[in-house]
């Protein structure tokens, strides 16, 4: 009796496996690697040259910076002729930084 009933545990855990593997969508059964290799976008600085000339200039655009690329993944340098921002994040997050700044009136591009 006690073999029936470590086989039935066996039984339904399998089933039930089974079952919320059938829920899911094709795309998450893919195997982690190829997910991963789709997904992955490598993480850079990204260096703009702005016009952010105050301290003040930078708080009002810190909200939209926050939330674009997360709170502590940015900064700028006012000390510097180009007031250079460095932003950690993905490439393709580029146009939405300039046309963040280029809305609040500053100029932004991407330096080379």
């Amino acid at each position: 009796m006690r073999d029936y009933i470590v086989s039935s545990r066996t039984l339904w855990s399998g089933v039930m496996n089974y079952i919320k593997a059938s829920a899911q969508n094709a795309e998450a059964l893919k195997p982690w690697t190829f997910r991963e290799e789709e997904q992955a976008e490598e993480i850079t600085v990204l260096v703009f040259k702005t016009t952010v000339n105050e301290f003040e200039d930078k708080g009002e655009m810190a909200k939209g910076l926050n939330e674009l690329v997360g709170n502590n993944n940015w900064t700028i340098d006012l000390d510097d002729v180009d007031r250079v921002l460095r932003i950690i994040g993905k490439r393709s997050s580029t146009n939405q930084i300039i046309s963040l700044l280029n809305d609040s009136s500053y100029l932004c591009e991407m330096m080379k």
